[in-house]
């Protein structure tokens, strides 16, 4: 029994990009959610979110309530504090673009995945092929 090129390339190449979907696939849909948040020592000022999100406090953005001074927070001792924008801290979790990144490189694979499949299926039938023959 001769192996041929189609033969080889498909057998390797849905060993390799199965492989490589599988685990992109696999991160993207079943990985863990919770570790993509902003770090607590990395925390973003509210300023430096505004294209991620806008946060409304009785019809207006936060930030234009922390411009205004007119958001105060009672400290343990029960004294009143005016907030400003150096009190408020913003985690971002970016699960959505790193699944977006991994399901990207996921159908990428597949598509190498499916070329491998087609390849394998070619050299079976070319191998099979020059098995009748006598």
């Amino acid at each position: 029994m001769k192996f041929n090129a189609w033969l080889l390339f498909g057998i390797i190449g849905v060993s390799l990009f199965g492989s490589q979907f599988g685990i992109y696939y696999g991160r993207a849909v079943w990985g863990n959610a919770d570790i993509w948040w902003t770090p607590r020592n990395m925390a973003l000022p509210p300023e430096d979110t505004k294209n991620e999100f806008e946060l409304f406090v009785k019809g207006d953005l936060l930030q234009d309530h922390l411009e205004r001074g007119s958001l105060s927070a009672t400290d343990p001792d029960g004294e009143s504090k005016t907030l400003n924008s150096g009190d408020i801290a913003v985690r971002l979790n970016n699960r959505h673009k790193t699944k977006a990144s991994l399901l990207h490189v996921a159908v990428f694979m597949a598509l190498l995945l499916g070329a491998s499949l087609m390849s394998l299926v070619v050299g079976i039938r070319q191998m099979m092929a020059m098995t009748k023959k006598p």
